[in-house]
């Protein structure tokens, strides 16, 4: 049953009261000391640097300032998305204000002066009359309210033209809004990335499905592994065969053939092994490739550092069985290539062999080949015997030429971002050769002149088509194959960092790559990271309340806590309870000995996963153009190797999703969105049964709650409020699935996850909101009537969806004016907030509670576009609707711009390209809107409803155009926009550079000056002959001179490659940007707290005494004063060493600051959270403890 106008004036009333509740206690609350950073958390955050302007401390003198906000301040100070997300609201109040005026005009009069819903009631009660009943189950029943619709009039009548104008001119209008915010979106988003920092994802792309290196690390760690395990065997037979000497007492004769000498092996063995042995006949072998057993990384190291596949330190080579003979070997085997390119068949072997030194080893034989070495190890090899096959890891002959290497740590330090020095790939000779080639004269050709019976013509055919082609039209040939190029590259040892850096260094040239960060698998590591930084951050706040607590003389019994043995198992502090169950520890202790074991658990780890390389990297470019190309263009024809995107952010990385290579993206892909509606469709069967079982007449006929439903303010309650309710609160968990679903599906940014949400929630309330109220509405009241007569469905749909309008209204008002008016205040997360803040453990604890919090468009920006597709499809049917529309998006954008502005913080920041997925939406309102009225009119029989066609043509047709005219500008920056932006940013860093460096020179020659005037003076002074003249100050030292300073060296740097140029500090700022969070894991937190803990925990017992001494002596005061008793007790002495915070001033309650930027100079909530001081001010003191009265 629709709701009538009583119950729709009800529902405005009760959720405008609801509205003017919810602001009036915010413009009370927000002036509350002990509320104020709640509500204002961006103004009083210390790690944002531009702030939100103050706001007037009037109670509504905030609301002129926030809808007048300055949209290039909002930018500055929160970004461009926050920006964006407000002009979608500002483009709502722009649509709705003119829709409502002109729908009140031209739509609403026609449908109050018909006379439709008449017509059709009278037609029921004919019906009814000859059935002889009163009512028909499949009646329609209309209210008073459906006068305002297109119900009301009737089939047929001339009236409609005023609908099919109206139509027109909310089209045409909406796409000429459509089209300023799309061009006014483009610009900001092209001013915002001119003036984003440089070096960070404005020049980075994300490299993935990189070939060949899960395959190179795997076999990589499979021979480490197995030499790790050959180098063990070898130790142990060397100890065994020591044992085993000292035990002799007779001289055994060995083979020297059979025997390799050890370390730690006595001088007589060696002795023995040395004198000439009998030839021991052995069967022919074939020499076999041998690889030196070499020990695991122990201890962490840098990337730069690590060792690689097949080098080692001096201690480990030292640690070898074969170090003596191949030790110079190891050595060479770790140099590796610098030269970019690719190079086919040889060539790629000996290219990465020559380069940076070449390596030592030979790809064709496997020999390892000493500086000095006397002979080849496949030779003692094949020699050998059981016993040096079981020190020795002997390799198959199909690896005998794969030498991979994961770390290059033998990289010049200048070129460690690429791993190498990157030089121009070429296959042929290069330009100094082919000038040395010009100069060595021709050769006579003796064949020419001499007769043809005198020999045969031997000299090549002169080049044509045939024999000149580059390519063989061989289809079995894996020569253009990236995958099987990647592996022979990685098998002659180059890095996987180096075969990035050659491969892009190959495409856009040497000096344009800066940096390649390689990804790691740390899916062993994060959890370690994560737990290590849960326990700091505990200890450190428990720290912080027990430094509080001596600074203001109060008790704090020291924190004891319940650990499950069995969880802790690994741990020897544990394992001294001898127990798996529940044990209590204290927990200071306890969080100390797991800090120091988590420690050395993730520093074993780190050097694992630096080694465990994941087919991704980050590719950051000298250019912003060069970034642009690689981003937006197809890198390889192969879809599933080198695929290179715009790098997010790393704040909003996803590291466990971006190893994903693109087949297990696809096929998790293809099961979201197949779970995505099969979601869709079970949700539509509780909220369709939930709206039918509300109506009011079915809940009449239950017993019990026949009589209170029927009551008129309740009647009004159901049929205007609950539906809406009810609706809203189910779509409140659809966001939280669809966010997991998309996190699973491996989106590997939070912007990423966020547009999925916003994308499939807004088709998702478009099925189950739009189309399933309205079939909810007519398919139950109407089942039967379907099932006799299937024609009348058109019919039925063409009566009930302009009734459908009535709830949509109330949904609009509902969700506009009271739902978000809850929001806007946030009051459940206020009472949260006061609650939890009385028991923070710390003011940092209480700090983050209201420091660090966050918005989405996921669960926002649908709402707003699912506004404008009611307003947008109603506004012919019902104008009533526009209103409601525009009370929703008005009372939005005054909460929404506070809390964006003053509050909320985002994750991420796309430069506003969520307005792209805005106009798609809005576009897809507007064809819903016209199939509706060209449906409604058809139904209503109206002849010329075809002339809508033109219309719904032109309306696709400006859908086509602009995306093909904003569609790339949205996301891409164009390559003219970027080449401005590298010269501009490129002057503007040198000419800043330029000055840093001249004001160098100037201090360092004034630094010259006086020395040599304090030399003049001295001498004067002594009487002595002055000292000569420093020509220094005379002399112009060069670019780059012996003692230049910082900024004249990063200056040089820079101007490299025509001064764009990224320097050795933006490099390694980019490196650190872009590391995992798992490898810069704090570790010198453990010795900090340690210290810190020693100190408080020595202090916490006599504090605690001193706090119960001075607790007895106040209630003896006291006693005595009831008693009349003068005599004065002497009051306990108070340890000195409490005293130790009490000069610290960053040591107070966050509540408690000084709002220095206030221009009232007015106090923090100090009053109400600050705990109060032990011992009252007026209380007698001695002088030691006048610092325990202090706040």
């Amino acid at each position: 049953m629709a709701a009538n106008s009583a119950s729709v004036l009800t529902n405005f009333l009760l959720n405008f009261y609801t509205f003017l509740g919810c602001f009036g206690a915010f413009s009370i609350l927000r002036l509350r000391p002990w509320a104020r950073r709640f509500f204002a958390a961006r103004r009083y955050a210390k790690d944002i640097d531009l702030k939100p302007k103050r706001l007037p401390n009037g109670p509504l003198n905030w609301i002129y300032p926030v809808i007048f906000y300055p949209e290039a301040d909002i930018i500055d100070e929160a970004g461009l998305d926050c920006a964006m997300y407000l002009r979608i609201l500002r483009f709502g109040v722009y649509l709705f204000f003119p829709l409502t005026i002109f729908c009140a005009i031209v739509v609403l009069p026609p449908n109050m002066t018909s006379k439709g819903i008449d017509v059709i009631l009278a037609q029921q009660d004919a019906e009814n009359a000859a059935k002889n009943r009163t009512s028909g189950k499949n009646d329609l029943v209309f209210s008073n309210f459906d006068h305002y619709s297109l119900s009301n009039v009737e089939a047929a009548s001339p009236k409609m033209w005023a609908h099919l104008f109206a139509v027109y001119c909310v089209v045409l209008y909406t796409l000429w809004l459509l089209w300023r915010f799309n061009r006014e979106s483009v610009l900001l988003r092209l001013l915002f990335l001119g003036n984003s920092k440089r070096g960070g994802p404005s020049h980075t792309v994300l490299v993935t499905d990189i070939p060949g290196v899960s395959e190179a690390v795997s076999k990589a760690l499979s021979e480490e592994r197995a030499e790790e395990r050959a180098r063990q065997q070898g130790l142990k037979k060397a100890e065994r065969e020591k044992q085993l000497v000292t035990q002799r007492s007779v001289d055994v004769q060995t083979d020297d053939s059979d025997c390799v000498e050890l370390p730690g092996l006595p001088s007589a063995l060696a002795k023995r092994q040395s004198q000439p042995q009998p030839q021991r006949q052995s069967p022919a072998r074939k020499p076999k490739a041998v690889s030196i057993s070499e020990p695991p990384v122990q201890q962490p190291a840098s990337p730069a550092s690590a060792p690689g596949a097949r080098t080692g330190s001096s201690a480990d080579v030292a640690l070898s069985p074969f170090a003596a003979a191949g030790g110079s070997a190891a050595a060479a085997a770790a140099s590796g290539g610098g030269k970019g390119g690719y190079e086919s068949g040889t060539d790629e072997r000996s290219s990465a062999r020559k380069s940076d030194g070449g390596l030592a080893r030979s790809a064709s034989s496997g020999e390892l080949k000493g500086a000095g070495g006397s002979g080849s190890l496949a030779a003692g090899a094949s020699k050998g015997g059981s016993r040096l096959a079981s020190i020795l890891h002997i390799r198959s002959d199909s690896d005998s030429e794969a030498d991979y290497r994961l770390v290059a740590d033998d990289v010049d330090p200048k070129y460690a971002a690429t791993g190498g020095k990157l030089e121009l790939a070429r296959i042929g000779l290069a330009n100094e050769e082919i000038l040395r080639e010009l100069k060595v004269p021709v050769k006579e050709d003796l064949v020419q002149g001499m007769p043809e019976y005198l020999g045969v013509d031997t000299r090549p055919l002169p080049p044509n088509r045939r024999n000149n082609k580059r390519y063989e039209y061989d289809l079995k040939s894996t020569r253009l194959d990236p995958v099987d190029k990647a592996r022979k590259l990685l098998r002659t040892g180059v890095t996987p960092q180096q075969l990035v850096a050659r491969e892009f260094a190959m495409v856009y040239g040497p000096s344009i790559v800066a940096a390649v960060n390689m990804l790691q698998d740390t899916s062993a590591l994060e959890p370690l990271a994560n737990e290590y930084n849960d326990v700091v951050q505990a200890l450190d706040d428990y720290l912080e309340m027990a430094k509080l607590r001596l600074k203001l003389r109060k008790e704090l019994p020291q924190k004891q806590l319940n650990i499950l043995c069995a969880k802790y198992q690994d741990m020897e502090y544990v394992k001294k309870f001898n127990t798996k169950w529940f044990v209590k520890v204290d927990a200071v202790e306890f969080w100390l000995e797991r800090l120091k074991h988590l420690r050395e658990k993730i520093k074993v780890e780190q050097a694992r996963c630096k080694r465990k390389m994941a087919p991704s990297a980050f590719v950051t470019f000298n250019t912003r153009m060069a970034q642009a190309v690689g981003s937006n263009s197809l890198h390889s024809h192969d879809e599933n190797a080198w695929r290179v995107q715009t790098a997010p952010a790393p704040f909003e990385l996803k590291w466990q999703n971006i190893a994903l290579t693109m087949p297990i993206k696809s096929g998790r892909l293809y099961i979201l969105w197949a779970a995505f509606w099969a979601m869709t469709l079970f949700f539509m069967v509780p909220v369709t049964a939930i709206q039918a079982m509300i109506e009011i007449p079915k809940l009449a006929q239950i017993p019990v709650l026949g009589d209170i439903v029927t009551t008129p303010p309740i009647k009004q309650l159901l049929q205007a409020v609950i539906p809406g309710l009810v609706l809203k609160i189910f779509l409140a968990l659809v966001p939280i699935v669809l966010r997991v679903m998309a996190l699973l599906s491996g989106s590997i940014a939070e912007s990423e996850i966020d547009f999925g949400v916003t994308k499939r929630f807004f088709l998702f309330q478009v099925v189950v909101v739009f189309f399933g109220t309205i079939v909810a509405g007519s398919f139950f009241n109407q089942l039967q009537e379907w099932v006799k007569n299937p024609g009348s469905v058109i019919t039925t749909l063409g009566r009930s969806i302009p009734m459908t309008s009535t709830f949509f209204i109330t949904y609009l008002l509902t969700n506009g004016l009271g739902v978000k008016s809850f929001a806007f205040i946030r009051l459940p997360n206020f009472i949260l907030f006061w609650i939890l803040s009385k028991f923070a453990g710390s003011p940092r604890a209480r700090q983050r509670m209201w420091m660090y919090q966050y918005t989405d468009n996921g669960t926002t920006v649908v709402d707003h576009t699912i506004a404008m597709l009611l307003g947008l499809t109603f506004s012919c049917i019902n104008p009533i609707v526009c209103p409601a529309a525009l009370a929703y998006f008005c009372v939005n954008l005054l909460g929404e711009t506070y809390n964006n502005v003053y509050v909320l913080r985002r994750r991420y920041e796309s430069a506003g390209m969520i307005w792209k997925t805005v106009y798609n939406q809005i576009m897809i309102c507007l064809y819903i809107m016209q199939l509706t009225m060209l449906g409604l009119l058809s139904i209503k029989k109206f002849k010329f409803s075809p002339v809508m066609f033109p219309l719904i043509i032109f309306t696709i047709t400006s859908h086509l155009s602009t995306l093909q005219l904003y569609e790339r500008p949205w996301s891409v920056t164009a390559l003219h926009d970027a080449a401005l932006m590298d010269m501009l940013e490129a002057d503007q860093r040198r000419m800043g550079l330029m000055e840093a460096a001249r004001e160098d020179r100037k201090k360092q020659r004034d630094k010259i000056k006086r020395a040599y005037d304090n030399a003049v003076r001295k001498a004067e002074n002594d009487d002595e002959p002055p000292p000569p003249y420093d020509t220094r100050l005379d002399e112009i030292p060069p670019p780059g001179y012996p003692g230049a300073g910082k900024s004249e060296l990063l200056l040089l740097e820079s101007l490299e490659g025509d001064g764009f140029a990224l320097n050795s500090e933006e490099k390694r700022e980019i490196e650190m940007m872009y590391m995992n969070p798992a490898f810069k894991v704090d570790f010198g937190a453990v010795e900090r707290l340690s210290k810190l803990a020693a100190q408080v925990q020595e202090r916490l017992p006599r504090l605690n005494e001193w706090v119960a001494q001075y607790h007895r002596y106040r209630r003896e005061v006291n006693k005595r004063r009831v008693m009349g008793d003068t005599e004065p007790i002497t009051q306990p002495k108070m340890p000195e060493d409490l005293t130790i915070y009490d000069s610290d001033t960053g040591l107070q309650d966050s509540e408690s600051e000084d709002d220095s930027e206030e221009a009232d100079g007015s106090q923090g909530d100090g009053g109400a959270e600050m705990e109060s001081p032990l011992v009252e001010p007026g209380a007698p003191l001695p002088v030691s403890q006048n610092a325990a009265a202090r706040v």
